[in-house]
């Protein structure tokens, strides 16, 4: 599968408003009541696809360890006072609708959803994404991972089983793939599963490669970004949870 489009949003953690504004003259949506989460993934969709024209059987993949975390935190705390809960706020606690926006926004008309883990929630979306291509399920597939900074959760670090480095930060990260060579970036050339160490070892063992990521604090995201600006021509990304489970992609230029 080929690579042809990538976006990444890393920021300090950022107001709301700043998104909706840099938002305002792409989409004529109304996100004004909308969550923070919904609208952080939106803006790297958009961003990434620019003026593509999607096929009508388009695939929407949004990945995410921790969805709209704020918003929860929110209504917790309206709970807790006592306080009533006001219905966009009570609404803005169902990730599952992020999809649903990105599609709208991307005019999309084929399959959406919202895939989360709080482990490599991205590589099995992105598992997902490539097989359906393969099976020609879709045509495109636009896959983004997108999280909230976790600054606004007190000690978020006892609550998360692997502290990334982006965890303190707003993330919306996004690629743009289908089965056209023609102008792509790169190709993913294979895909596989391990159980152990030993396991992944034994696939790669005979793999040439010039860049290595394993077990990385980033993302694949992040890391095929940087493949594509480097001189480097074959690149190995490894995600491991802790148990010593995971996935190996296997890039190429």
């Amino acid at each position: 599968m080929y690579l042809h489009k990538n976006h990444l949003i890393i920021n300090e953690i950022t107001d709301i408003k700043e998104y909706k504004r840099a938002l305002k003259e792409k989409t004529k949506l109304n996100l004004r009541r909308s969550s923070k989460f919904n609208v952080l993934a939106i803006l790297g969709a958009m961003n990434c696809i620019k003026s593509e024209e999607l096929s009508q059987n388009s695939g929407i993949y949004v990945c995410s360890e921790y969805s709209s975390i704020l918003s929860v935190k929110k209504v917790l705390h309206e709970m807790q006072n006592s306080s009533m809960i006001m219905p966009f706020d009570f609404l803005n606690i169902n990730s599952n609708n992020v999809s649903f926006y990105v599609s709208q926004a991307l005019n999309a008309k084929g399959k959406n959803m919202l895939l989360t883990s709080d482990e490599l929630s991205f590589e099995k979306g992105l598992e997902l994404a490539l097989f359906e291509l393969e099976i020609n399920e879709v045509s495109d597939a636009v896959i983004g991972l997108v999280d909230e900074s976790l600054i606004g959760i007190p000690n978020y670090s006892k609550y998360i089983s692997n502290e990334k480095s982006r965890y303190d930060k707003d993330y919306s990260g996004w690629l743009y793939l289908n089965q056209q060579k023609e102008n792509s970036l790169c190709k993913i050339e294979l895909i596989g599963n391990f159980d152990s160490k030993d396991q992944l070892n034994k696939m790669i063992e005979n793999e040439d490669y010039d860049m290595l990521n394993e077990n990385s604090m980033i993302s694949f995201v992040e890391s095929v970004s940087d493949f594509i600006s480097s001189k480097n021509k074959k690149m190995i990304y490894i995600a491991m949870d802790k148990e010593n489970k995971g996935l190996v992609f296997l890039v190429s230029k």
